[in-house]
């Protein structure tokens, strides 16, 4: 990766002229200068360098200003203030269908986007064979686009990106339209492609894709550029945009102090409980009836395995208070290989909510989402609680992780009846660090499937 910049972006901003009535709009045009109600401001002094050879993925909600950006970027709007600098061939894939003509073949528009990109004809053809080949548009290739379906467009759309011998790629979501086969296809073309030195700037959704390939993330809100760095911490930032806060800053000031007297910790501290167990303070015995000793109070960071970097989401309506991970006869967050374990965790409602989701995740350190599972996936429906009700929820699982360290999240979220929406009560993303132990020379990569290899007898078996 050099430290040439690919890609400098400084000071941009970007605004569109509100009009109270359409004919205002119309007016504009012929009289510049005609008043109008106020801008919307789609960027807000927008300013990172993207380094050549350097994979950027840029997250947020939905009118951020993602789209807007890469459109500036690409040149395809001019910011209103600010400049932007790009330094070599770009190939950029936007929305679907920019820079296609809808009644041309798809052979004709090949050849078309390829001109568009700076490749010549004679280049276009030379490398059509391969084009065709990607894309596997086959009889439909000499047919009007128009008549595509939308995974056939982004299928051609991308070939013909991914073979102009981008220096710098630009993708806006574009391939969240094609199938499993052809997503994976592309991604492996776009490793391909930055072993080769390319730069690539991606606008996704997909906090799985952010972490697999990019090397660091942008966070944009409302125009404004919230955060710039490692994309594990971006993610973390973007669901805070997406979900709120939730944790010991939310909560009152008696039940703050009652959580860190109960940790050990002088009234006055911090939040940051050590991690070590506190179990002498709760009776022994049935792990839900050790959590439902606790009440109402936030034990949570008193749990050995607790991660203080968690991240914790939500709007206050229920708080997860407890957790306990126990497997056979042993208690704590360090698991054997193959063992059944249960994650018990203790949930307070502060009101009454109905629609309920109880769910859990498992991560890597890197971010990459290992498992997850909740209420609604596992066919058991909705829930309701009243205001004040504590209940244990109960995670009966089976350890078929490799040997390593995980990221364990549990949360509690209220399903909106229509949208489709998840609104978070309380979720504790990462909250705890789950050990697995045993011998890594066995497999690689994070689950174990228990592969078992089986040779014919005519191979003569070595010494390694």
């Amino acid at each position: 990766m050099s430290s040439e910049p690919a890609i400098r972006v400084s000071g941009v901003s970007k605004s569109y002229p509100v009009f109270d009535r359409p004919h205002e709009r119309l007016l504009q045009l012929v009289v510049p200068g005609t008043r109008r109600a106020a801008d919307f401001q789609a960027l807000s002094n927008i300013s990172f360098d993207v380094r050549r050879g350097e994979a950027v993925g840029i997250v947020g909600r939905n009118g951020s200003g993602k789209s807007t950006l890469l459109q500036v970027v690409c040149g395809t709007l001019q910011p209103s203030a600010g400049t932007v600098e790009v330094r070599g061939r770009v190939a950029a894939l936007l929305e679907l269908g920019a820079g296609f003509n809808v009644e041309f073949t798809g052979r004709e528009n090949v050849f078309l986007n390829g001109s568009i990109l700076g490749l010549t004809r004679s280049e276009i053809e030379a490398r059509l064979d391969d084009i065709l080949a990607f894309a596997e548009i086959g009889e439909h290739i000499d047919q009007p686009v128009k008549t595509y379906s939308s995974g056939m467009f982004v299928r051609l759309a991308f070939a013909v990106a991914a073979h102009s011998d981008p220096e710098v790629l630009i993708v806006d979501e574009a391939l969240a339209v094609g199938d499993v086969y052809f997503q994976r296809k592309c991604y492996r073309r776009i490793e391909q492609l930055r072993e080769r030195g390319c730069t690539l700037l991606l606008v996704t959704h997909s906090t799985g894709l952010l972490v697999q390939l990019c090397d660091r993330a942008i966070l944009l809100e409302e125009g404004r550029m919230l955060f710039d760095g490692d994309c594990g911490q971006a993610v973390r930032e973007y669901m805070k945009c997406l979900f709120g806060t939730h944790g010991p800053d939310g909560m009152d000031a008696a039940a703050a102090v009652d959580a860190r007297l109960v940790a050990g910790q002088p009234a006055d501290s911090g939040h940051d409980a050590p991690g070590a167990a506190k179990d002498d303070l709760l009776p022994a015995g049935d792990p839900r009836a050790q959590l439902l000793a606790g009440g109402s109070r936030d034990l949570f960071a008193t749990r050995a395995g607790y991660n203080r970097a968690e991240t914790r989401l939500g709007d206050g309506r229920a708080l997860l208070a407890d957790f306990m991970i126990v497997s056979g006869s042993e208690t704590g967050p360090v698991l054997a290989p193959g063992a059944p374990f249960t994650v018990h965790a203790r949930y307070v409602f502060r009101a009454a909510v109905d629609r309920l989701v109880f769910g859990m995740h498992v991560r890597t350190v890197d971010g990459l989402q290992v498992y997850s599972s909740n209420t609604i996936m596992a066919a058991q429906g909705l829930y309701a609680c009243d205001a004040g009700q504590v209940l244990v929820v109960a995670f009966d699982m089976r350890c078929v992780l490799l040997p390593g360290q995980y990221f364990l999240g549990m949360g509690v979220s209220r399903y909106v009846e229509g949208g489709g929406e998840i609104v978070a009560l309380d979720r504790r993303v990462d909250g705890v660090i789950l050990t697995v132990l045993g011998d890594q020379a066995r497999a690689s990569g994070y689950v174990d499937l228990a592969c078992d290899i089986r040779v014919d007898p005519g191979a003569r078996m070595e010494q390694a």
